[in-house]
């Protein structure tokens, strides 16, 4: 009977801890994936697979601090080549609302852009070095600022032409 007991205990233990992290994975893939998953890239390998452009699906409100999922008409583009990333965010009209540019490093699980260009409200940043930790699953591509206390956390996912 203490057998059943254990196993029963065990198994109810277990099931909690899947749960948490399915539910952590649900509430906020960003931080499930970068602070929960080992890196499957490494530097040229990984720099190979940021390539190419990439649409902002979800991200942590500066509001709330809760991840939320974007509407699919939401128009913010992220672009990689081997050596330089640029953003621009469009609106209903498409009209650039803002831009930033510049080259980037990568070492480790944390990508540095520096941003060389910008428009409208990013023009604020220019000539900041902004590192992320980041992940590329897929074709879903996570980053969070590198930072003790990270304020931006996104979700891109690769268009596909």
């Amino acid at each position: 009977m203490f057998a059943v007991i254990v196993v029963v205990s065990l198994g109810g233990l277990l099931w909690l801890m899947v749960e948490k992290h399915a539910q952590s994975k649900r509430e906020n893939p960003v931080e499930y994936f970068i602070l929960h998953t080992s890196m499957t890239q490494t530097g040229d390998q990984l720099r190979n697979t940021l390539v190419g452009e990439w649409k902002l699906v979800g991200a942590k409100s500066i509001k709330t601090g809760k991840f939320v999922v974007l509407d699919s008409n939401n128009l913010f583009f992220k672009t990689f080549t081997l050596t330089n990333w640029a953003t621009v965010n469009y609106d209903s009209s498409s009209n650039v609302v803002n831009s930033a540019g510049g080259p980037y490093t990568v070492g480790g699980d944390v990508c540095t852009e520096t941003i060389e260009t910008a428009t409208g409200a990013k023009k604020q940043f220019l000539g900041a070095h902004v590192p992320f930790r980041i992940r590329v699953i897929g074709d879903d591509y996570y980053q969070m600022g590198a930072g003790s206390r990270p304020s931006i956390e996104q979700q891109w996912h690769r268009i596909r032409e």
